[in-house]
């Protein structure tokens, strides 16, 4: 028995049998003796000379075997090309949450997670090298001993059971085979000519110059294929046995090892016995070169094969992620990036082959209540969809987004991958967001001058030669009318939000002028491409009638919880490659002010009340919050988009088969029938539950109170078409001084209900609970008809 200090005497101190560690340390550590490489080359090539008849022996004829390498002379041999290059692997790239916790894997033809050299266990180092090159601290790249041995062998079993190649030409081989693209350089690779075999020899020579032993050995494991689609030893562990190797047993290392000669034949899912068997010659094989006692490799061999046979086989990465359709947007905004290739061939190829880490922006727990709240409210099999999409106002960070829908694409079983949360052209964003649009008309109206006490008469029915409207059906066939025909009245701006009256809007978007509405749209984050092209004459655009993304919606409301500072999506805090390169995929935040703090802090105020005395109690949860109500004529779908300091959320409800032609009438959502569907329904229910979870432990901040200069105004302040107002007495409107602090009136508040001032606080009577209704308006039940009409509410 050889001593096993020759065995590792290239890699680190002598093995005294003590059951500590070997060291696998860094790829330059180590001292080696100075090597003589011309003479050794010499040496090399004279024995490739000696080889030729046995490797003749193993691949080729006998006949032609003296003639063929008799050409292949040591000179001819020192003459061939020794710098192999060695490009990165391809590596299966992984998604991560905010936390660290993995969202999705992306892979492609080969499932690979390298390992560094101190992550592979000594018994897994030891049973690869036992059974595939057991000379291989002893050689220098080419085995002579080992082809000869292997000649022997295959003669007296009359076939070819045993091949001469060292862990080195095999890692070379392996090389070689990742740069081909065509079946005939494969061939080429894989064949058995004699010039292939002398060119793989001689990069086998300079592969031993190059990297130390135990560096050769981490780069053999992390490009050996080890069957089922697993390429290398990391990839294996996880794959048969959900462990990572550093923490495999010996019976699991013999296993593993055995794999490479044949991955098919010894396939230990579909050929178990096969594995077995080969899994018992390596550990016999460990015994023989002292690596185990022959105790242990008689223990490890009673072991039964155990390995995980349910694997998952989706050809879409996304399908089995926890978060499938933030997975899918992920993957859509890497396919667009220019850092990531000029085609987009490149660009696949770097995201399933480049080993990607990319630490995205996603918050579990947020994620977690968002699922749930979709969820719980509207079941996965209903035909209506729900879709939520939380942003972090400030960072642009997408903190969520959920769809009440597996993501896949069994249609019978009611599965999707239709991007919902962001769907775009060729199909375009499937819904209107309905009177969650107000929002826009009402800051463009506030940074124009208009007060919030600017009030119209606002009656059921309203026509303006500025809006032209022809309807063929209804009682106001050329006219916009509110969602409740006895909704008429005189109203500020504060009572039309959170009522959501139409007729008030339509009046309020003829003073700013419908451009003003798409561009304050667009300047808070609703993506142009879907305000494109619209004429001034187009009124419906304050009450939804245009087609937006829930992630439009959740972008622009955000920028008012920021104050007025918008900042684009962002997706992930950091990417980087398998050699730790940093990529700037969008990973900065990009944020401007678009809208002035004053402005967009008393948007706000004003939309605290539509949860506290409007359309929105049932989004009410234990924090303040702001937000609006949508829905789109003839229920074709409901929204809520709404906010507070930390976090802001869009909800969108509708049917994607058709929202128009499968409207929210008649829906039986779990064990409830719904007439049918407005935003303050099923929309701020999902809202509120999903906000409670997601702010859960996070402390309670106050909405900012109104700006006294914007509130106030330079062009409100007046009933702005008294000429239409009916005789019936109408009310007393409070003076525009009862907004400011310490100016008396409204019973010594000096405020209007849900309209912050300075210094003060949302009420949070009721809210705690979580409950809508509790104060203020009551909330209408949900289902209860409130006729039909117009976008609104």
């Amino acid at each position: 028995m050889r001593p096993p200090s020759r065995r590792f005497a290239a890699s680190g101190p002598a093995r005294a049998g003590s059951p500590e560690d070997l060291p696998f340390g860094p790829p330059t550590g180590g001292i080696r003796r100075p090597v003589d490489r011309r003479r050794q080359l010499t040496r090399i090539g004279l024995v490739v000379g000696a080889m030729g008849v046995v490797v003749g022996l193993l691949a080729l004829p006998f006949w032609a075997a003296a003639g063929l390498f008799a050409k292949a002379s040591a000179d001819h041999f020192l003459e061939l090309p020794s710098n192999l290059i060695t490009p990165p692997l391809p590596e299966r790239s992984r998604i991560l949450a905010a936390d660290g916790s993995e969202i999705a894997v992306l892979r492609g033809a080969e499932n690979r997670q390298t390992v560094k050299g101190d992550e592979i266990p000594k018994i897994m180092r030891e049973a690869i090298v036992a059974i595939e090159d057991a000379r291989f601290y002893e050689h220098n790249g080419v085995d002579p001993q080992g082809v000869l041995r292997a000649a022997a062998r295959n003669s007296e079993a009359g076939t070819t059971t045993q091949g001469g190649s060292t862990l080195t030409q095999q890692y070379v081989k392996n090389v070689l085979l990742q740069d081909v693209t065509t079946e005939e350089e494969r061939d080429a690779v894989a064949g058995d000519s004699l010039d292939r075999k002398l060119r793989e020899l001689r990069y086998a020579v300079a592969i031993e110059q190059r990297f130390t032993k135990d560096e050769i050995l981490e780069r053999y494991l992390n490009i050996a294929y080890f069957g089922d689609g697993a390429y290398g030893v990391g990839t294996a562990a996880l794959h048969y046995f959900g462990i990572p190797i550093s923490q495999v047993s010996l019976e699991q290392a013999a296993l593993l090892a055995g794999l490479v000669q044949s991955p098919s034949r010894y396939d230990p899912v579909n050929h178990p016995d096969a594995a077995r068997d080969r899994r018992n010659m390596v550990l016999t094989r460990m015994a023989d070169e002292n690596y185990i006692s022959r105790t242990q490799a008689d223990a490890a061999r009673q072991i039964p094969i155990e390995v995980i046979r349910d694997q998952p086989r989706a050809q879409d990465s996304c399908v089995a992620s926890s978060a499938p359709f933030f997975c899918d947007y992920v993957r859509a905004q890497l396919r667009a990036s220019p850092a990531l290739g000029a085609t987009a061939e490149e660009r696949e190829r770097r995201i399933y082959e480049g080993g990607l880490t990319i630490q995205t922006t996603l918050n579990p727990q947020v994620q977690n209540a968002a699922q749930t709240a979709v969820d719980s409210t509207i079941p996965r099999d209903s035909r209506v969809s729900a879709t939520e999409v939380v942003i972090q106002p400030g960072t642009g960070a997408i903190l969520g987004m959920a769809v009440n829908r597996t993501y896949g694409t069994d249609v019978a079983a009611n599965q999707t991958v239709v991007p919902l949360p962001t769907l775009d052209k060729p199909d375009g964003p499937p819904f209107q967001p309905g009177s969650t649009f107000k929002t826009f008309t009402l800051a463009a109206a506030l940074e124009q001058g208009y007060g919030v006490r600017t009030a119209y008469y606002s009656p059921a029915c309203y026509e303006t030669p500025a809006f032209p409207l022809e309807r063929r059906t209804g009682e106001c066939r050329k006219g916009y009318q509110n969602a409740d025909p006895a909704e008429a009245g005189i109203y500020d701006m504060g009572k039309a939000t959170w009522d959501s009256v139409n007729t008030y809007f339509i009046q309020l978007e003829e003073e700013v002028g419908v451009p003003a509405v798409v561009e304050m749209a667009t300047r808070l984050g609703v993506s142009p491409d879907h305000l494109k092209d619209i004429p001034s004459t187009k009124g419906d655009v304050t009450i939804g009638g245009e087609y937006v993304t829930p992630m439009d919606m959740a972008v622009a409301y955000s920028t008012l919880a920021a104050g007025g500072i918008r900042c684009d999506p962002r997706f992930a805090s950091s990417i980087v490659d398998s050699a730790g390169q940093a990529l700037d995929v969008g990973v900065t935040p990009k944020c401007e002010r678009v809208l002035s703090q004053g402005v967009a802090d008393t948007v706000t105020s004003i939309l605290a009340g539509v949860l506290t005395n409007g359309t929105g109690g049932n989004a009410r949860f234990n924090h303040p919050a702001a937000g609006k109500t949508g829905t789109n004529d003839g229920f074709s779908s409901a929204w809520f988009v709404g906010y507070t300091p930390q976090i802001a959320a869009a909800v969108a409800v509708g049917d994607p088969n058709g929202a128009e032609t499968h409207p929210l009438r008649n829906v039986r959502i779990g064990r409830q029938d719904w007439a049918h569907v407005y935003g303050g329904d099923l929309p701020a229910m999902i809202f509120g539950q999903s906000m409670r979870g997601a702010l859960a432990g996070q402390p309670v901040q106050p909405l900012p109170a109104a700006d006294p200069a914007t509130a106030r105004g330079t062009k409100g302040g007046r009933l702005m078409n008294p000429g239409s107002v009916p005789a019936a007495p109408t009310p007393t409107l409070p003076n525009p001084q009862d907004l400011l602090p310490g100016a008396g009136g409204g019973q010594g508040t000096g405020q209007i209900p849900g309209l912050l001032l300075p210094g003060q606080q949302q009420p949070q009577s009721g809210a705690a609970t979580g409950q809508g209704g509790q104060t203020g308006r009551p909330v209408r039940p949900t289902g209860q008809q409130q006729g039909s009409g117009d976008q609104g509410r």
